[in-house]
């Protein structure tokens, strides 16, 4: 399995269901972890997560939804600057 490249700047949304769509920035990358603060109304939680918690898609390799882990949605490149 390939893992995809995770950069400091885009946004993932959780992909349990019932998370209500919890969003997530990557702010920085070192080995296989990554910092990251929570969006959404609230003050932002800074905290690090694996980055095999980090999915390109909310499909598995077979086609199944995703229920763990975060999927991005936003790459750096889509969002209009700060």
């Amino acid at each position: 399995m390939t893992m995809h490249q995770v950069t400091e700047d885009q946004v993932y949304e959780a992909c349990h269901p019932l998370d209500e769509q919890r969003r997530i920035r990557i702010l920085a990358v070192t080995g296989n972890r990554a910092e990251v603060e929570t969006l959404g109304p609230g003050p932002a939680r800074k905290r690090d997560i694996l980055l095999n918690s980090l999915h390109p898609t909310a499909t598995t390799a077979n086609g199944q939804p995703r229920r763990t882990g975060y999927r991005l949605v936003e790459p750096p490149t889509e969002r209009s600057p700060k």
